[in-house]
């Protein structure tokens, strides 16, 4: 079935002027009718496609995550072995460059963190089913997950700031955060 060209049309002009208010005032700051102003629309033909202003952000939040696959980049990456491991992980720094405005918009939001809790929902469950090696004893599973999840966080971020940077450059100083170099440099030793 063949979409209307009106209706994309529409449906992108009200993404592009939610995502530029978005950057601009937060998304806890926006009204509906600053975002059909932006548009170029009227309030009635925003609601011919969105319920809410949640709606559409949850619409954008949710293709986001779809073109990242991270849940997919996690599994795939705990099958492979050595050097294998890097093609997932290029692959998606590669779709987070490609979607770098939408990415840095939605991550750096500071009135809203549900893209981030999304973007942990997909991911923790496959770190969670990776780390059941892991000995309680040794380190605490939830802690453990917290930190993998914050540091795949952190890294898009960084990503996102500095895309001049390789792929394997980046994956190159995830490792180097793992190892005990860090610990190093701040000058302690155990």
């Amino acid at each position: 079935m063949k979409t209307d060209l009106r209706i994309v049309k529409s449906k992108k002009a009200i993404k592009d002027a939610f995502l530029m208010l978005i950057k601009e005032k937060g998304y806890n700051n926006i009204t509906i009718t600053e975002i059909a102003d932006r548009a170029l629309i009227n309030r009635k033909t925003f609601y011919m496609h969105y319920e809410t202003k949640q709606a559409l952000y949850d619409e954008i939040c949710n293709e986001l995550i779809d073109v990242l696959d991270p849940e997919s980049t996690m599994e795939t990456l705990h099958k492979l072995k050595g050097h294998e491991q890097r093609k997932p992980v290029i692959n998606l720094l590669n779709n987070i460059r490609r979607e770098k405005e939408v990415f840095s918009v939605l991550i750096n939001d500071e009135t809203n963190k549900v893209f981030l809790y999304k973007l942990y929902n997909k991911i923790a469950p496959v770190i969670r089913s990776q780390t059941h090696a892991v000995e309680k004893s040794i380190m605490n599973e939830e802690l453990l997950l917290e930190v993998y999840c914050t540091l795949f966080v952190i890294m898009l971020k960084w990503w996102i700031k500095y895309d001049n940077t390789d792929p394997n450059d980046a994956i190159d100083l995830i490792l180097e955060f793992f190892s005990k170099k860090p610990l190093k440099l701040l000058g302690i030793s155990f």
